[in-house]
């Protein structure tokens, strides 16, 4: 009987605490720009551990760490990963600062722990309700060497060297605006007059 009541007290605190919540939230908004509750973050990381199948949780990866490899996944993830997550993987972006759940900073322990498939699977099928897009073709499971290749990478992200983000710098996508500067840069160095840039390619997003 004590049991059930104390059941009981339970649950109608947590009811209190979820109706105190949806009213804050009603009263503040529900933007990324705000810092998270504990319950926000319970929800997103619960979620993010059932999105992968309990079958890619033991998957090796079969593609050897050589360093073109690890150079291979580099390139890739300077152009396709780095827009969020950052050269160096710690997902201080423009735009991952703008997502929630934000990107995880792939350097820290709670990602390096990870088995190589479930970081597969993750970039493959993506993960719902977040900013993480599905990137992976309709194929065999576990068959995609480029993402095997980016798996690779990531094990690497804690320790780039200078000369790697510098490279990945060079790697990353760019705008008209972009590719206008270095071409008047490239001009002005070599003695000759920089053609003008257009206005509306001068504008960064």
């Amino acid at each position: 009987m004590r049991f059930r009541k104390m059941g009981s007290l339970v649950l109608l605190a947590i009811v209190i605490a979820a109706g105190g919540y949806g009213i804050e939230l009603t009263r503040h908004g529900f933007s990324s720009r705000g810092t998270p509750s504990w319950i926000e973050k319970f929800a997103a990381t619960t979620a993010r551990k059932l999105a992968v199948p309990s079958e890619y949780w033991q998957f090796p990866n079969p593609i050897a760490a050589s360093r073109e490899n690890i150079q291979a996944g580099m390139e890739h993830f300077s152009d396709h990963c780095a827009a969020c997550h950052a050269n160096d993987g710690s997902g201080e972006t423009l735009f991952g600062k703008g997502l929630y759940p934000r990107p995880p900073d792939m350097r820290t322990v709670e990602t390096q722990n990870k088995s190589d498939g479930d970081l597969y699977y993750t970039i493959e099928n993506g993960i719902r309700l977040s900013g993480m897009p599905a990137f992976g073709e309709e194929h065999t499971a576990g068959s995609d060497s480029d993402t095997w290749k980016l798996v690779l990478f990531i094990r690497h992200l804690p320790n780039p060297t200078a000369n790697e983000l510098k490279q990945m710098e060079q790697l990353n996508p760019k705008t008209e605006g972009d590719r206008a500067e270095e071409q008047q840069e490239e001009e002005f160095l070599k003695g000759g007059e920089p053609s003008p840039i257009p206005a509306e390619e001068t504008h960064h997003h």
